[in-house]
Formats: structure tokens, sequence, C-alpha cells
């Protein structure tokens, strides 16, 4: 009983990663387009990267907070360890991007 209730809750918030995910690549495409078509008055991309990056480590928080779930329910070792490798990854890519947000944030361009 309790393991339906924990993976209808990991897909669920799997699904509101992809959704956050495919939204702000669709916002900051929008914006981009906009300020390219309005004339920008500074590099368009600084801004919109911004924005991006931030929408996408909450994303990333959300898929690793459903990997976490998924434990739960994965009592081996090797799935315990494919898993920690997943969110090791998710990690090292969250990390990555809030710094380049921070540096975009302080005017520093990439």
């Amino acid at each position: 009983m309790y393991e339906t209730i924990i993976l209808w809750l990991v897909r669920v918030i799997e699904l509101i990663a992809v959704i956050m995910i495919v939204g702000a690549a669709l916002l900051a495409t929008w914006h981009l387009v906009r300020r390219l078509v309005t004339g920008p008055d500074r590099s368009p991309a600084t801004d919109v990267r911004l924005a991006l990056g931030q929408n996408l480590v909450l994303a990333l928080e959300f898929m690793i907070a459903a990997d976490i779930l998924k434990t739960v329910l994965t009592p081996t070792l090797e799935d315990l360890a494919f898993l920690g490798g997943i969110i090791l990854i998710r990690t090292v890519l969250t990390v990555s991007i809030a710094y380049e947000v921070r540096r975009s944030s302080k005017g520093i361009e990439a």
C-alpha cells in the first residue's frame, strides 16, 4: 500500500519537474525573442539566462526529491548506488547552474 503511494508521489513530483523545465524553456525563448525584436539595451541573453538558470535549479531540486523518495523502495545496494550516482550528477548540475546564476547576477559575463 505505502509503495503505491510513494510511487504515485514520485510520479507527481517528476511530472511537476518536467512541467517546470518545459515551461522555463518556453518562457526563456519567449523573452529572448521579444527582447531581440524590441531592441535590447544590453546583451539579451544575460537576463534570460539568469531566469532560466534559476528555474532549472528549482526543477532539479524537485527531481532530487523524487529520487530520494525512490530510495525508500529500492533496498538493494546496487540500486542505492545507482540512485546515489544520479543524485550526485543532478547535484553537480544544480551547483554549477547556481554558480552561473550568481555570477550572472553580479554582472560578470561568461
